[in-house]
């Protein structure tokens, strides 16, 4: 297996024991062993399992990076941005439910000196925020200070449907979140 190849599958294992068995039981040796690699693969791929989450955060992260890009682009106002963004955001949650409590302790363990969780959305975040600025559609606001607290905002409608993942609730959630977005920054 090529080394892209063993890093896919390494990571795919991965992320299937974490959610299966948990962070904290789950080896490295468990890993290698699902991923049909030798042991030795992992560490030289990622030197310890915080590594490894890191890793597992940033490629969902880059996933809903790209999901929330589509979101955005389907609005054609923009006011009308914030839905279509909310609900492919929760589109995603939803098709890795099963995945996410994995997400939601990232940042609490893993490790790796070099990862700022989150960083990617919230730059992304400020990004569209500010085109809006430009467009003249949104209030001015710091565009830092307006990511952090729309990323939380989603954040907490996440965790809210996380408690209750059904249909309906998230209906609920992305709706009452869209309405949220506009009355906070839409001028």
């Amino acid at each position: 297996m090529d080394p892209d190849g063993k890093r896919v599958a390494i990571m795919a294992a991965a992320e299937r024991l974490f959610a299966e068995q948990g962070y904290t039981p789950t080896t490295m040796a468990d890993v290698a062993k699902a991923a049909g690699v030798a042991v030795g693969s992992v560490y030289r791929l990622f030197p310890d399992k915080p590594s490894l989450l890191a890793a597992l955060h940033k490629r969902m992260e880059a996933r809903f990076v790209g999901v929330m890009i589509e979101g955005w682009n389907k609005g054609e106002t923009y006011p009308d941005k914030f839905a279509p963004m909310i609900v492919a955001i929760f589109g995603e949650a939803a098709r890795r439910r099963e995945i996410m409590p994995l997400y939601a302790m990232t940042k609490d363990m893993a490790g790796a000196a070099d990862y700022a969780p989150n960083m990617l959305m919230i730059e992304t975040i400020a990004r569209l925020y500010t085109d809006g600025v430009d467009a003249g559609a949104f209030r001015q606001i710091d565009p830092i200070v307006q990511a952090h607290v729309g990323f939380a905002m989603v954040e907490g409608g996440l965790r809210a449907w996380m408690t209750d993942p059904t249909t309906p609730r998230l209906t609920v959630v992305t709706e009452t979140l869209a309405e949220l977005f506009r009355r906070t920054f839409v001028k």
